[in-house]
């Protein structure tokens, strides 16, 4: 019985050493290197929220203001010695603002041009941003980072979804 009184109390021990141990902190140095990193990004999603603010009763100019971006997503994941945690960071930072950004903008746009004029314009501007989305999951990259590829497939296949009925 004392043994096992013992062996919980120095489990207990140990699990509240190991457990106090805080995450270390970044260094401020570290912390400038990850801004470095991700300043062409961050100003890239900055000033397509401010395109997109400038029109905000037309959907599809707001959906189209995505390209850009897209490509600068496109640009920072291929780029040369780009480590996989990276990619996986800046994926999943791409399917966040797939999902929640660019996805209920074209389904805005398609409310509004759906059965109107303007389904055209539509269709082109979805072609663009998933053409510039086939060619981010195409990179060499991609296919050594299968959940980034998995979770950007996921976001494409939502934006596919998204159709307006040809006319009969």
């Amino acid at each position: 019985m004392i043994r096992h009184i013992l062996s919980f109390t120095a489990v207990g021990f140990l699990a509240a050493a190991v457990g106090a141990q805080g995450p270390k902190a970044l260094t401020a140095k570290q912390k400038a290197d990850l801004f470095a990193k991700n300043r062409d990004v961050i100003e890239k999603v900055v000033t397509q929220t401010v395109d997109s603010s400038k029109s905000p009763n037309d959907p599809l100019k707001r959906a189209n203001s995505y390209y850009p971006l897209l490509l600068q997503f496109n640009q920072e994941i291929n780029f040369p010695g780009t480590d996989s945690a990276r990619i996986q960071e800046l994926s999943q930072h791409l399917v966040t603002l797939l999902d929640k950004g660019l996805t209920p903008t074209l389904e805005k746009a398609k409310l509004q041009v759906e059965g109107g004029t303007g389904v055209d314009e539509f269709r082109k501007v979805k072609e663009d941003l998933l053409n510039q989305l086939n060619a981010l999951l195409k990179l060499n990259v991609m296919s050594s980072d299968p959940a980034a590829k998995a979770s950007l497939d996921g976001a494409m296949g939502r934006l596919n979804g998204i159709v307006i009925p040809e006319p009969k």
